[in-house]
């Protein structure tokens, strides 16, 4: 028996009011409409050593992030010394000072490692997207002197740990004046237009015969494909008003690394995909269904670049209002 599912027309005006009425509860619980203080100053010590606890934890940094072989450095640079200008973070820092003064904005290796934290998109390293999340701001809501900590933690990546830098940087500054003005009160309870039920937006997620089998392409603790982001610690770093928006709209914005290409072969192949693999003979792509297939680059014709997510840009017509609030509530469990 098929599932009830909403005539096109109809849920297109459901998913627009919506957007405007869940958009505006759902930032609510994303902190945003918090009228108390953003951040407070942390009790704890700073040092490298907590940074780095922070850093493989609270602060979900290894969700993007690399140092070595440790983490996760498909979104961001990884900080060590096998990233970018192959320098370790602190050391790299120096560079990167260098390059925003050349745009206009005189800074020190200490300042440009402060901005990277509290304003990441100010200054994006080539071949990276704007796609750091604001980590004093929810759901990550690391307070000034934990991201100090995380600021020592990886100056010590090749560089010299200087906290008192750190804490007189006007950028640093700026973020504990912000703290300090964000006013009083209590946050709003979420109250979503329907309550969701996470253990049905599981099988949802991971049932192959439901409408969106996401663990087809998508993994969650360790379970389901590698065609799309890992999701396993998503709404860590993700606001639940990101992820809707990401279910309904997937081209919007597409997660760096995850960019789809178009391989045209000699022989009139077409294949659409995620890059999985490149050496200088061969070139690995992982097509939507999860396949991988190996092509031999003397026969590729031509490789376009798809702005177009591998995602289906479809759910608003194949899942009900109940279902999307069920796939929902289950997501905003994967911290």
């Amino acid at each position: 028996m098929k599932r009830p599912f909403l005539s096109a027309s109809i849920f297109t005006f459901v998913v627009i009011f919506l957007f405007f009425y869940v958009g505006e509860v759902l930032t609510r619980i994303s902190g945003e409409a918090v009228r108390g203080p953003v951040i407070e100053e942390s009790t704890a010590g700073v040092s490298p050593e907590l940074g780095e606890a922070i850093f493989w934890d609270k602060g979900a940094c290894y969700t993007c992030h690399a140092i070595g072989g440790r983490g996760s450095a498909i979104r961001g640079p990884n900080l060590g010394e096998t990233g970018p200008l192959k320098m370790p973070i602190g050391a790299r820092a120096v560079i990167r000072a260098e390059e925003r003064t050349k745009q206009g904005k005189p800074m020190a290796a200490v300042d440009y490692l402060v901005e990277s934290l509290v304003e990441p998109g100010a200054y994006v390293v080539e071949g990276f997207k704007n796609e750091m999340p604001i980590i004093w701001r929810p759901p990550i809501r690391l307070k000034p002197d934990e991201i100090k900590s995380v600021i020592a933690y990886i100056q010590s990546q090749g560089g010299t740990v200087d906290v008192a830098a750190i804490e007189n940087s006007p950028i640093f500054k700026k973020l504990k004046a912000t703290a300090a003005t964000a006013g009083a009160g209590v946050s709003e309870a979420w109250r979503p237009y329907i309550q969701g039920d996470p253990k049905l937006g599981d099988d949802l997620f991971f049932n192959p015969e439901s409408p969106v089998g996401c663990a087809k392409c998508h993994v969650v603790k360790e379970k389901g494909g590698g065609v799309g982001p890992e999701l396993t610690h998503l709404a860590a770093t993700r606001t639940p008003q990101f992820i809707l928006e990401a279910i309904l709209e997937p081209s919007k914005e597409i997660a760096s690394g995850f960019d789809p290409i178009l391989i045209e072969t000699k022989d009139g192949r077409r294949i659409t995909g995620i890059i999985k693999q490149e050496d200088p003979a061969f070139i690995t792509v992982a097509d939507s269904q999860g396949q991988l297939q190996k092509v031999a680059k003397a026969e590729i014709a031509e490789r376009v670049p798809q702005k177009v997510s591998l995602m289906p840009g479809n759910f608003s017509e194949i899942l009900t209002v109940k279902d999307l609030h069920d796939l929902l509530a289950f997501l905003v469990t994967l911290k």
